[in-house]
């Protein structure tokens, strides 16, 4: 009986760790762990398109020298290391269709967000 017992309470601790979700400490940054564990559970399209953003959904370039881009920018934001921030907390929402522009500031560097199109685009891929 004894081991019995053992054996059972080793898999109900099992499956209670295999339950818990270990999320990347950025989106723990934006969300809640309930949150991230509801939108998992229940939009995981969003989930999916999120977690990809946070390292596929934009990229940097150079500013450029000879064109004008000052039409296109939608914006100025503050990276203080472009190898190691977390997009989300830039709190920027994706466009349907456009991509948009912003200036980061103290650096000759655009951040290019890209459209939620294109995203989805490269997740069914």
């Amino acid at each position: 009986m004894k081991a019995f017992l053992i054996t059972l309470y080793l898999l109900f601790s099992n499956f209670l760790s295999a339950q818990s979700n270990n999320f990347d400490q950025r989106l723990l940054e934006k969300f809640t762990q309930d949150e991230l564990e509801n939108m998992k559970i229940n939009n995981q399209i969003e989930f999916n398109t999120i977690n990809y953003s946070m390292d596929h959904g934009y990229y940097f370039v150079d500013i450029p020298k000879t064109k004008d881009y000052n039409e296109r920018l939608s914006g100025e934001v503050v990276i203080n290391d472009l190898n190691n921030f977390n997009f989300l907390l830039l709190n920027i929402d994706f466009l349907e269709a456009d991509y948009q522009y912003f200036k980061v500031r103290n650096m000759d560097k655009l951040l290019v967000v890209k459209s939620s199109d294109h995203i989805n685009e490269e997740l069914n891929q």
